[in-house]
C-alpha cells in the first residue's frame, strides 16, 4: 500500500470522499512491459470487480484506459513486490502507481495471480486490509462485520520471517487469506463506499 505522507490512515475504506475515484471510474495506463497474456489477466481481474459490484444492471466501479481529459490515473507497471496507492489521492503529487512483480524464473515470487491483482485493485479503489477495520478512527467499516473471507485478508503466516503465524483469528476455525474472489462483504463495502444504488 502506498499512502501520501500527509494522510496516513488505516481501515477498510478511507473515510473521506476525496479518496473515491470520481464517478467510480479508475483511468489507467498499462505498462508495455507486460506480455499480452499478463495484460489479459490484469484486465480480467478488473472486469471481475466490475461484474461483481453491479447494482440494478449498472456498474458501480469501472476501470478504463486513460484519456487526455483525465486528471488522475493509475500507472500499472512491473517492479518489485505487489503494491498500490490507496484511493484517488487528489493531494498526491506525481503518478499514482500499482506495481505487480512479474516472475523471471519458475521459482521466483510474483504477483501475477488474479487474486493478488484483485487485492491490489481494491487498494486502488480505496481499501486497505480487512484486519485493520476494527482498530482505526480514520476508517469507515461501512457498517459491516469483520470479514474473514475478504480478498483483502492475508494468510496466517503472511510476512513471517520464521514460518510462524503472524496473525491468528479470534475464531479458531476461520480460514484466512485463501479466497480467490471478492466476498459478499467486500462487494457490499465497495457498493456503499462508492454510493452505488
Amino acid at each position: 500500500m502506498i499512502f501520501p505522507t500527509h494522510n496516513m490512515m488505516r481501515g477498510v475504506a478511507q473515510s473521506t470522499a476525496g479518496t473515491r475515484w470520481t464517478n467510480g471510474i479508475v483511468p489507467y495506463v498499462m505498462s508495455t512491459a507486460f506480455t499480452a497474456q499478463q495484460q489479459t489477466l490484469i484486465t480480467g481481474a478488473m472486469r471481475n470487480i466490475e461484474r461483481l459490484t453491479v447494482i440494478s444492471g449498472r456498474k458501480c466501479v469501472q476501470f478504463r484506459p486513460k484519456i487526455a481529459t483525465d486528471r488522475y490515473s493509475i500507472l500499472i507497471k512491473t517492479g518489485s513486490g505487489c503494491s498500490s496507492h490507496v484511493g484517488q489521492n487528489t493531494g498526491w503529487t506525481g503518478q499514482l502507481q500499482l506495481t505487480l512483480q512479474v516472475s523471471t524464473t519458475p521459482q521466483s515470487s510474483h504477483c501475477m495471480y488474479e487474486r493478488t491483482i484483485m487485492h491490489e485493485l481494491l487498494h486502488t479503489l480505496g481499501y486497505v486490509f480487512a484486519f485493520d477495520k476494527l482498530t482505526s478512527a480514520n476508517s469507515d467499516n461501512q457498517g459491516t462485520p469483520y470479514d474473514y473471507n475478504s480478498i483483502m485478508h492475508y494468510g496466517r503466516k503472511a510476512f513471517s520471517s520464521n514460518g510462524q503465524p503472524t496473525m491468528v483469528p479470534k475464531n479458531p476455525t476461520a480460514t484466512i487469506g485463501v479466497k480467490t474472489t471478492l466476498s459478499p462483504i467486500d462487494i457490499q463495502e465497495i457498493q456503499k463506499f462508492y454510493q452505488c444504488k
